[in-house]
């Protein structure tokens, strides 16, 4: 099952449109039949709330890539294929491999990771 990280969230948006884009986005992907954990991100150094998404088969990557750079203005997009490879899709076309997306014991310094709320658990690129 592939999976996409990504957020809503924008450094110079206030607690209200933080809210709003958020619940936006949990309608869309309640709309879209997607299974998603809502969870604590940090790019760049900055924590962030982030959605762990599941597409099956890939399908709707596009689509979400397309709204986390056109609606919610996002730098960029993880997508996880099903066996672990990651990689980032910026949003000026670029894409980097950043290795395996895994489960890691506790937040990793200095560098982005993304923790469910749900289960507690901890991932990021090894």
């Amino acid at each position: 099952m592939t999976k996409i990280i990504m957020s809503t969230d924008r450094p110079n948006k206030s607690q209200l449109e933080l809210h709003k884009a958020r619940k936006e986005f949990e309608y869309y992907l309640n709309r879209l039949g997607a299974a998603f954990e809502v969870c604590e991100g940090s790019w760049e150094g900055d924590r962030e709330q982030s959605y762990m998404i599941s597409l099956v088969n890939g399908v709707g990557f596009t689509k979400l890539k397309r709204l986390a750079f056109d609606r919610y203005n996002q730098d960029a997009v993880l997508r996880v294929s099903s066996y672990g490879g990651a990689e980032l899709f910026n949003n000026d076309d670029t894409r980097l491999k950043v290795g395996k997306f895994e489960q890691v014991a506790s937040i990793p310094d200095n560098q982005c990771y993304t923790q469910s709320f749900k289960t507690g658990n901890i991932y990021a690129t090894i």
